[in-house]
Parts: structure tokens; C-alpha cells; sequence
């Protein structure tokens, strides 16, 4: 007699999704498959591949569920004052908290993602709040938005030091606060004169 499988769901793609998360904050990436995934959950490989054509499509939409929440945490940070700063704190705090999920989103995935709507979309969302977050410096789109990059550039840069372990857990949100409280942001050029 088979024994039962212990696991049932109703909603298999985002128990695959929740599964993936657990085994990348483990293992890291390269653990991430769907065959495992499955047998976690305690499923076919069969029927995670109903759902996901590949390990880098289940990938993707874990990535795409992480930009989701980093937007979320950036957009409840901007309330109050100095809201570029807060989100800037929120991106990094993000990272700290996911740092196996932070390596997923900015890694092969995000420049694949035009095969991928879900991430696509959840990554423009970001982009547009770091836009927003610099519109009375500039009001350029992001690829040619000096301040926006600057800021990203910045928030980014700290977020990698926290996940990589060069700054420690306990100093990340102090140092970042610190950081970001003392930088300027750079001015767009004047405009030319009209001829």
C-alpha cells in the first residue's frame, strides 16, 4: 500500500515559491531545483513542472516575489520625513534580513528578465520608486538619471557590504543611517542655452 504524500495544497505555485525561499536561505542558488523543491513539499517533480517550465523560471518568480517586498518595505518607508533616506534604510535593511533572496534578485536572473513578465513588472515598480524618490532633483528616466543612480548606487553598494559581511549585522542599520544622512545628492546639469 502507497503511503500518502504529507503534503497538500491548494495553491502548489506558491508553496513552490515559499519551498524555493527556505532552500535558498539554507543552501544558497545552486540548491534551488524544482525536483527538490517538489520532494519538500512532498509532490511529483511532475507536478512542479506543471507550474514551472524550469529551475530558472521557479527562480524567477521568487525573485519577482523579492522585488515585490522590497518595493513594499522602500514604500512604507517613505512616510515621514527625509523619505529618500528611509527608503534607502528600508533597502538595506532588506538585504540584511534576505541576504540569500538579495543575491537571487540582483544576480543572472535580473538581467534576464525581460523573458519574465512577473519580474519585469516587480522590478520596474523598484525602479519607479527610486525615480520618485529623486524627482525634484531630476526628473530623467532611471538609465540617465544621475541622482537616482547615485542613490541606488549608494543603498546598493551598502546592501552587498551587510550580505557579504564586511560591515557587521549589528552596525548595518547604524553605519546606513549614518551614510546616508550625510549624502548629498548630485545636482542634474544645467540645461543648455537655447540657440
Amino acid at each position: 500500500m502507497r503511503a500518502l504524500r504529507p503534503y497538500r495544497h491548494g495553491n502548489l505555485p506558491t508553496a513552490l515559491v515559499a519551498t524555493a525561499r527556505q532552500i535558498l536561505d539554507e543552501s544558497g542558488m545552486q540548491a534551488v531545483g524544482l525536483r527538490e523543491t517538489a520532494r519538500r513539499i512532498g509532490v511529483s517533480a511532475t507536478a512542479a513542472y506543471r507550474h514551472f517550465a524550469s529551475k530558472e523560471d521557479l527562480l524567477a518568480s521568487v525573485a519577482a516575489e523579492g522585488f515585490r517586498e522590497l518595493g513594499a518595505a522602500m514604500e512604507g518607508a517613505t512616510r515621514g520625513p527625509n523619505p529618500l533616506s528611509r527608503a534607502g534604510l528600508a533597502y538595506v535593511e532588506f538585504a540584511r534580513q534576505n541576504r540569500g533572496l538579495f543575491r537571487l534578485m540582483f544576480g543572472p536572473v535580473l538581467a534576464e528578465r525581460a523573458k519574465y513578465p512577473a519580474l519585469q513588472a516587480a522590478t520596474e515598480g523598484v525602479e519607479a520608486l527610486l525615480l520618485r524618490g529623486v524627482a525634484d532633483i531630476d526628473q530623467r528616466p532611471l538609465d540617465d538619471n544621475r541622482a537616482a543612480m547615485a542613490a541606488w548606487g549608494l543603498v546598493h553598494g551598502l546592501s552587498y557590504l551587510v550580505v557579504d559581511g564586511f560591515i557587521p549585522a549589528a552596525r548595518a542599520a547604524g553605519l546606513a543611517e549614518e551614510i546616508l544622512a550625510g549624502t548629498r545628492l548630485p545636482r542634474p546639469p544645467a540645461p543648455e542655452p537655447a540657440v
